[in-house]
């Protein structure tokens, strides 16, 4: 009854965050990877799903928009009937059986919940996320005992409806009732000293340079929940240096006989001692940022140390770094749609000529968009920061993306739907933003402008189609020319291109524009059609050239399919190129010999991963074609059955468009709306086949010189081209290249790509320290002070300074509203403290580390945070006029009698 419901941490399904959450399936992930995790199982959301089945009876219906107290209120009467719910009878055995395994000496274990991703969310959704990685909303257990299992998982269920997750939930835009909780059951670590550690310091400045441990005696409970005292260690991560931060420790936290935990007295002799010498700190380090490495991003990482020495990994988790001040500290990175062109490792030569495509294009499509030449002129380095080489991988770099578009009139009414499209999340990235008055202006300007450009798109871009198809075809063969000959084709081709290719990109805008006011109006006009009507309303449309490629394909290789000796040499002679001397020599018949040829000659240019240049393709290697063929004429396929495929697929959207698509004037702006999407559509597709054309003809021309260079002495082989740049290609003979010798220079980048192959990719999007070398950041990828006068000191937690009145609070049941716009002043929290912190200009505890819930709530909403500010609730009053420095950790008192100052 438990199949498909329980996992171990070595099934495949454990490592499936869908179905365990993130927390379990990285720790599942880490146990394979040789690190030493205690073994557990999980209780997947199907376990809870099944308890939800005779709970949701009993949980009422919450209203939209309902407020704070209301969502408070819902979340009580919601965990009642989950605990009244409980664990499901059949599950109830095999929970206690799990039990036996993995207790152990110990007689208990530790219980955790974890919320799962909605299905839609994957890797970037759910607690402990890469895009949401605030804990602690669940609850968890230590030194759970047998009899206590069964009543701690459903605690753990019942926590998915707790005030502050439900608050959390809506705050961060999300169904404040919407969550599903997995429990993992594992073996409890018997530990003398815990501790929590960022492989990163997670507060801004110098994070890359160090990593921050926070540690304690007992069980990591006492650090998470800031039960125990707290000695803290900054390790450099480049001399290993360890700079520590020691308190009087008073309290540890130790399981009881019973089960459960208890503060107990720190003794004597290690009060004032520190938790952790130097080498246990630079092991945590290590660990830490080897972490990081193996996800790709910082970490937040929790563990144990039992007598022996040895460390065991708790929990890790992405690490939530604070966002710096004015000047930016973070560079932005996506590979968005870009990877479509580039994906995975690309040569160095590949990436010299698509940053020289984007700088010239996107030069002119801001000037055909309206940008001033000022602003041109200004922003025109960024041109070339469009793209980053992230080793081996090609990026985009978002601030020079937003930077850069931010100056056309129409981006932020389409930045939305343009992030979807090209960076495929909602980018954190500051966009310029005008002020009101002249945004209105701008978009009163931009509307005639729009239409105006808009309306002669179509004819300007088949005025450029008919350009590139005559330039393209009076381009020469570069077999023939000479290499200072080739270095000037080159060169005027590219000068062309930078006067025209811009236009081929507003076409993008507008599908981009057009695609959005059609999802609306369908959501509006039709909302019960399906989904895929607005697919099937973008088919059978005009032939764009893609199409006629794929087709041109299709119809060699249902001429080769009709000729049964062609057919069989073609699907059993794997010598491709002896196959392709056979089609192209005319031995299947002269007709099928034009055809391979005049294919080869008109579509010859595009083939996987085209845009890159180090690609072989069918211009380049005919018999690459037979290649492509193969499974083409396997299956049977036709141009007549591509055609009616389209077709159909338009017929049932057109429909279902009339079906619920109520009046004729909605349902005839909805038809033109999607002729004009099909439209741009097809210039669009165009203009990225003759993308695909141009790094073609550069491809051979880059080759041919590479034939050249070698026999020249001055590289090895052709193919060694691919390791130098364009530039320093075309200095070869222009002399504008670097003293060191090509064959040298191809040879140290050599060896530099095959080890970056064998490494894994970065992540899709993420975030690199702005002062640190990339190459260094992707390696990797303030402390308290004296008192002095009417400062007081603690650690600092989340940037930024702000001044206010105090709320001091010593007991979280207050209104709320009471601490609206104020300083919130406390000895600690805990979450159930986040209806207060979120209303809050500032943040402020007596007690605390950089990883306790005010801290990250502090740095996930931008709000300046200080914590370990020693009798901060007793000597500041309430209502005192103070100042929050949450970059240098102080809170100084400007007046302490309530008078009004200036904020």
């Amino acid at each position: 009854m438990t199949q498909g419901v329980i996992f171990s941490d070595t099934a495949p399904e454990s490592t499936d965050a869908l179905l365990v959450g993130h927390k379990f399936a990285r720790q599942a992930q880490l146990r394979a990877a040789g690190y030493q995790v205690p073994e557990f199982v999980c209780a997947s959301a199907a376990a809870f799903d099944r308890m939800m089945e005779t709970a949701k009876g009993d949980i009422p219906e919450l209203a939209d928009g309902s407020s704070p107290g209301e969502l408070a209120d819902w979340s009580e009467k919601a965990g009642a009937a989950v605990l009244r719910s409980g664990v499901p009878e059949e599950l109830i055995e095999s929970l206690l059986r799990h039990f036996d395994r993995l207790a152990g000496d110990a007689g208990a274990v530790a219980v955790r919940s974890c919320a799962v991703p909605a299905a839609g969310d994957g890797d970037r959704g759910g607690e402990d996320s890469a895009a949401d990685p605030f804990a602690g909303l669940g609850r968890s257990f230590l030194a759970v005992r047998r009899a206590e299992l069964i009543d701690r998982v459903a605690e753990c269920w019942a926590s998915a409806f707790t005030a502050e997750g439900v608050l959390y939930r809506a705050t961060r835009g999300g169904d404040p009732t919407a969550t599903r909780m997995a429990v993992g059951i594992q073996r409890l670590v018997p530990a003398a000293r815990s501790f929590v550690a960022f492989s990163r310091d997670p507060r801004g400045a110098h994070g890359a340079e160090r990593s921050l441990i926070a540690a304690a005696y007992g069980l990591g409970e006492g650090v998470v929940q800031e039960q125990a005292d707290v000695d803290h260690f900054l390790v450099d991560s480049t001399t290993g240096q360890v700079e520590p931060q020691l308190v009087h420790k008073k309290r540890r936290v130790l399981p009881c006989a019973s089960g459960g935990t208890t503060i107990e007295e720190v003794p004597d002799e290690l009060a004032d001692h520190p938790v952790l010498d130097d080498h246990a700190a630079r092991r945590i380090a290590e660990l830490a940022m080897a972490l990081e490495r193996h996800f790709g991003i910082p970490q937040d990482i929790e563990g144990a140390i039992t007598d022996d020495g040895e460390i065991h990994l708790v929990q890790a988790r992405p690490a939530v770094v604070s966002a710096p001040g004015e000047v930016p500290h973070e560079l932005h990175w996506s590979n968005g749609n870009i990877s479509e062109s580039f994906a995975g490792f690309t040569s160095v030569l590949t990436y010299s000529v698509a940053s020289e495509l984007y700088a010239v294009g996107f030069e002119e499509l801001y000037r055909r968009m309206g940008v001033p030449e000022k602003a041109l002129r200004r922003h025109r380095y960024e041109l070339r920061r469009m793209l980053g080489y992230l080793d081996g991988r090609v990026y985009m770099r978002l601030e020079s993306w937003y930077r850069l578009h931010s100056h056309m009139r129409s981006f932020l009414s389409i930045k939305h739907k343009w992030e979807q499209a090209v960076v495929t999340v909602d980018s954190s990235v500051a966009v310029p933003s005008p002020g009101r008055l002249r945004r209105w202006a701008m978009r009163a300007y931009e509307m005639p402008a729009s239409g105006v450009r808009r309306a002669l798109a179509a004819h300007r871009m088949r005025r450029f189609f008919a350009w590139w198809d005559e330039r393209r075809a009076a381009m020469p063969d570069p077999q023939t020319r000479s290499p200072s000959q080739i270095v000037q084709d080159y060169r005027d081709l590219w000068a062309d291109v930078a006067l025209r290719w811009g236009r081929t990109l507003v076409t993008g805008s507008h599908v981009i524009t057009e695609l959005d006011l059609a999802e609306r109006l369908m959501r509006r006009w039709a909302p019960q059609a399906d989904r895929g009507v607005l697919n099937g309303m973008l088919c059978d449309g005009p032939l764009n050239r893609s199409v006629m490629a794929l087709r041109s394909l299709l119809t060699v290789a249902e001429a080769i399919g009709n000729r049964p000796q062609a057919r069989t040499t073609v699907l059993e002679d794997k010598d491709s190129a002896g196959v392709w001397r056979r089609l192209s020599g005319g031995e299947f018949g002269e007709d099928i010999a034009e055809l391979v040829q005049a294919h080869v000659k008109r579509y010859g240019d595009r083939g996987l991963h085209d845009l890159k240049l180090e690609t072989a393709v069918v211009s380049h290697r005919p018999e690459l074609l037979v290649d492509q063929l193969r499974p083409v004429i396997a299956t049977g396929r036709t141009v007549a059955v591509s055609v009616e495929e389209e077709r159909r697929a338009r017929r049932q959207a057109e429909s279902e468009l009339r079906t619920h698509c109520a009046g004729p004037l909605r349902h005839g702006a909805l038809r033109l709306l999607f002729w004009s999407l099909r439209r741009n559509l097809l210039i669009r597709e165009n203009a990225r086949f003759c993308r695909t054309e141009l790094i073609g003809a550069s491809r051979r021309m880059v080759h041919a010189l590479a034939h050249h260079l070698v026999s020249a002495g001055q590289l090895d082989a052709v193919t060694d081209v691919h390791d130098l740049t364009i530039e320093e290609i075309l200095g070869a003979y222009e002399g504008g290249r670097a003293g060191v010798e090509l064959r040298e220079l191809a040879r140290i980048r050599a060896a530099a790509r095959v080890a970056s192959v064998q490494r894994k990719d970065p992540p899709n999007v993420f975030a690199t320290d702005a002062d640190v070398p990339v190459a260094v950041a992707l390696a990797s990828a303030g402390s308290a002070r004296r008192e002095t006068g009417s400062t007081l000191s603690g650690l600092a937690s989340s940037g930024g300074v702000v001044r206010g009145r105090a709320r001091v609070v010593t007991d979280p049941n207050v209104d709320p509203e009471s601490c609206r716009d104020r300083i919130l002043v406390a000895r600690e929290t805990d979450p159930g403290w986040l209806f207060l912190m979120l209303v809050a200009k500032g943040l402020v505890a007596e007690r605390g580390t950089v990883l306790s819930h005010m801290a990250i709530t502090g740095r996930i909403f931008g709000v300046p945070t200080v914590v370990a500010v020693s009798g901060v609730a007793d000597r500041i009053s309430d209502g005192a006029w103070i100042e929050v420095d949450g970059d240098r950790g102080t809170v100084t008192v400007l007046d302490g009698s309530g008078a009004e100052g200036e904020s």
